[in-house]
């Protein structure tokens, strides 16, 4: 499994790709657009920027999905220390009194 840091940087990087992509899909309709009404039809820059948008928003679900789930497993499970300190516990206990012996 990914480490929550590379599931991280794999999501917001997905969901940047799409902000910027549907931007130049907006900006370039507009830009179209300022002289009258738009009966030129969509620019085939617009397309691919939705495209590339929205194949970036798909691909961003998954790892943000497993970003959010171990997230909340990690926070749920017990800390290192909390490991450690009952190891300690554990060792320090002797394994038979002298009362078994």
């Amino acid at each position: 499994m990914h480490s929550s840091r590379v599931l991280g940087v794999v999501a917001l990087t997905a969901i940047i790709v799409a902000a910027i992509s549907f931007a130049v899909v907006d900006v370039t309709i507009t830009a179209g657009c300022d002289e009258g009404p738009c009966n030129g039809g969509i620019p085939i820059v617009a397309i691919t920027f939705a495209a590339l948008g929205a194949l970036a928003a798909l691909v961003s679900v998954i790892p943000a999905v497993s970003w959010i789930v171990e997230a909340i497993r990690t926070a749920r499970a017990a800390s290192h220390e909390e490991d450690r300190e009952l190891a300690r516990a554990a060792r320090a206990r002797p394994l038979y009194t002298d009362e078994e012996l």
